[in-house]
């Protein structure tokens, strides 16, 4: 199987959910946005799932850049057909104000 890759930019918040998937044998990877890159021409990378939990409040953690790059990754991922859960789309709505209230009509 290959790994489930868990996109976070706060590890404190993740630690039961990684015990979890310690106890349950699953194989993940942990990926940091700040510290993430990719090549757009490479090939996709092996992963099962991609779980996205970059926090638009990042900006409060020095964490900005990880946002607009977020965006940008996510795109590019299903693109290669990697099933990402709060995908492309999703991350769009949740770092749009604009878009929330939009929501409402």
């Amino acid at each position: 199987m290959s790994p489930i890759a868990i996109y976070h930019e706060h590890p404190d918040w993740f630690k039961p959910l990684f015990a979890e998937l310690e106890q349950r044998g699953l194989p993940y990877v942990c990926l940091n946005p700040a510290a993430h890159q990719f090549a757009i021409e490479a090939p996709a990378p092996d992963y099962s799932l991609f779980f996205n939990r970059m926090s638009p409040s990042a900006y409060l953690r020095e964490g900005t850049q990880g946002i607009f790059y977020t965006l940008n990754y996510l795109r590019y991922l299903e693109d290669h057909k990697i099933p990402v859960v709060n995908g492309y789309k999703a991350f769009t709505y949740e770092t749009s104000k604009g878009l929330q209230l939009q929501l409402r009509s």
